[in-house]
């Protein structure tokens, strides 16, 4: 359910807060039941650009960080650098406010993409590690649908239709312009639909189904 931007014990409005910096540009916004109040998306990376954007969002709308109710996170996938420091950023944020009734939410980049498309609700791929690929396949609830990690061969043979978030590091097989998603929040319905994809979340953490493996190394002496 939407939060309340009424905080209770208060007559100051209070508001919530969304952050996503999975892509190259950083979004921050203020949400309404139906779109924003307003929302910035700036291309600096997310060390700079999360606190120009919401500088940016708190100028334009004359309102006050301490009077955040609720955050919407984006916990990836994405670009873990931009992940991380939101993460350091939300908790930064909840750190801060003491009243009890404080949320936080999350929500995947890869739910978020599936609203995006048309048809909604398509399969939705992105780059993981160098020669695999997350692919979102939908089921009736945004929130349902299954992820998976596969070969990246396996994942565009198995899903040739498939919509594509961006590479930021451009590793990956290039898709057509076409199935290319244009990852913009400012096409996103507000709370309605960001209420679909998001859970209340426990752990301010980026998406990471899969902990890196690294080969094991043997010491040894050279010539034996």
């Amino acid at each position: 359910m939407p939060p309340s931007f009424i905080h209770e014990n208060q007559s100051e409005e209070v508001f919530p807060l969304v952050v996503d910096a999975s892509t190259n540009h950083v979004h921050v916004g203020i949400p309404e039941n139906e779109g924003w109040q307003c929302l910035a998306r700036v291309e600096e990376q997310a060390l700079e650009g999360l606190f120009l954007a919401t500088e940016k969002i708190l100028q334009d709308s004359k309102k006050q960080i301490s009077r955040v109710s609720s955050v919407y996170y984006c916990e990836g996938p994405g670009s873990t650098l931009g992940l991380r420091l939101a993460a350091a950023f939300v908790r930064t944020i909840k750190w801060s406010h003491t009243h009890a009734d404080f949320e936080v939410f999350t929500y995947n980049s890869l739910d978020l993409a599936s609203l995006l498309v048309s048809p909604k609700n398509s399969v939705i791929q992105a780059p993981f590690r160098v020669g695999f690929r997350f692919v979102r396949i939908p089921n009736s609830s945004p929130l349902e649908a299954e992820k998976k990690i596969l070969p990246q061969d396996d994942a565009f043979a198995e899903y040739p239709d498939s919509f594509h978030l961006p590479d930021i590091r451009k590793r990956a097989t290039p898709v057509l312009p076409e199935q290319t998603i244009n990852y913009d929040l400012s096409k996103i319905n507000g709370l309605a639909d960001l209420n679909l994809i998001s859970k209340p979340c426990s752990s301010i953490l980026p998406y990471n189904p899969k902990a890196p493996e690294f080969k094991k190394w043997t010491p040894r002496q050279l010539g034996k």
